[in-house]
């Protein structure tokens, strides 16, 4: 109890390290119990970070007093990490663990570090006479029982050359007057309700002096969290399914070509990049590719391209566009055997169709980008 007490004393010194301590429990206490409401309502979320918040603000307060009074300065600055534990509890209660909130988080750490980087002063009071505190704090509050018992008392055995039971000295019973603390008059034991009330009446003191920003601060941090509590959340709203509009099939999506050249019985020759290309109407089909040679998949009688002398000539790929137009594409390697051949030939199949090739030479002459290739 009081090392409790040692917490909300607003009077006093605390050591660097004492500072740095309580901040990262706080931190550490706060973040563990909300954990265990992570999967909570806002609502519950919101009390419990509220109930935990407002008397770890009162010990971050009076931790800050105390670290000031060691450096022996005063000021605003006391209310710097009071202000950041409140924004780091309603972001945290707000969002648990999101990168806000752990951000919040990281600024209390660090203004409790920035006051526990502050040197001590040389001018500090001394609260026991001739003791400079226990476990970091010096002040109304008695630690020392505390210290004595983490300390443990130990004896050294004196070794017997005789083999005679050494003589151990015996220690000074300590007297009561000595071992009575110099600020605490209270009775031995006392009960419950004396040690709340002096609790109590540790935080009064702190509360009168700095009362209204207390509760300011409280104030702002309880309408906060109840106002993310009760914030409506927005419920995602169902949409209407809409029939699936077929969308035109654009020409423009059509392989694009250099050349072309209309032959006389319904199909066209393109030429891009010296890759020939044939073009034709053909029946309904799928959009898309009708043929593969990489895959070797899709209808095979558009695999070759075969004329009346049996000449035959592999076809890259075939595709179907807008307006059921077939493409079939040829590799530049077979451009000139393809062109002479059109222009030889009698006719041709491909894809289960047949095109006639008569009239096709004086077409092909025509045009300077097919006439080279019907001469021999």
């Amino acid at each position: 109890m009081p090392l409790l007490k040692s917490l909300f004393c607003n009077q006093g010194r605390d050591s660097r390290v004492r500072t740095a301590l309580v901040g990262l429990s706080l931190v550490g206490l706060f973040l563990i119990v909300l954990a265990l409401f992570v999967h909570a309502s806002s609502t519950v979320r919101a009390v419990v970070a509220a109930v935990m918040a407002l008397p770890m603000a009162a010990v971050s307060l009076a931790s800050a007093r105390r670290r000031l009074n060691d450096a022996g300065r005063s000021g605003p600055l006391v209310f710097a990490p009071l202000a950041l534990w409140l924004v780091q509890a309603a972001a945290q209660a707000a969002q648990p663990y999101g990168i806000g909130a752990m951000a919040a988080t990281a600024l209390f750490l660090i203004s409790m570090g920035a006051l526990a980087a502050l040197p001590e002063s040389r001018q500090r009071a001394r609260y026991a006479p001739g003791s400079e505190g226990a476990m970091g704090y010096s002040g109304p509050v008695d630690l020392s029982p505390l210290a004595e018992t983490s300390g443990g008392a130990r004896q050294r055995v004196e070794p017997s050359m005789d083999g005679s039971a050494p003589v151990v000295p015996q220690m000074a019973e300590r007297e009561p007057e000595a071992a009575a603390s110099y600020w605490d008059d209270a009775p031995s034991g006392p009960s419950l309700g004396q040690r709340l009330g002096s609790l109590a009446g540790n935080l009064m003191p702190l509360l009168r002096e700095h009362g209204k920003v207390v509760a300011s601060l409280s104030g702002i941090l309880v309408l906060s969290m109840a106002a993310l509590a009760l914030w409506p959340k927005s419920e995602p709203v169902a949409e209407v399914a809409k029939p699936p509009v077929e969308q035109p099939v654009v020409n423009a999506d059509a392989p694009e070509f250099q050349h072309s050249v209309t032959m006389p019985d319904t199909y066209e020759l393109l030429m891009n990049h010296d890759g020939l290309i044939v073009k034709w109407p053909g029946d309904q089909a799928p959009r898309g590719e009708l043929w593969s040679l990489l895959t070797a998949e899709g209808d095979r009688s558009c695999a070759e391209m075969r004329f009346n002398n049996d000449n035959r000539y592999r076809a890259v790929k075939v595709d179907v566009w807008g307006d059921d137009m077939y493409y079939a594409y040829f590799s530049p390697l077979d451009t000139p055997e393809i062109v002479f051949d059109v222009a030889m030939r009698g006719s041709f199949s491909l894809c289960g169709y047949d095109f006639s090739l008569r009239g096709s030479m004086d077409t092909l002459r025509a045009h300077p980008a097919f006439a080279l290739y019907t001469r021999r």
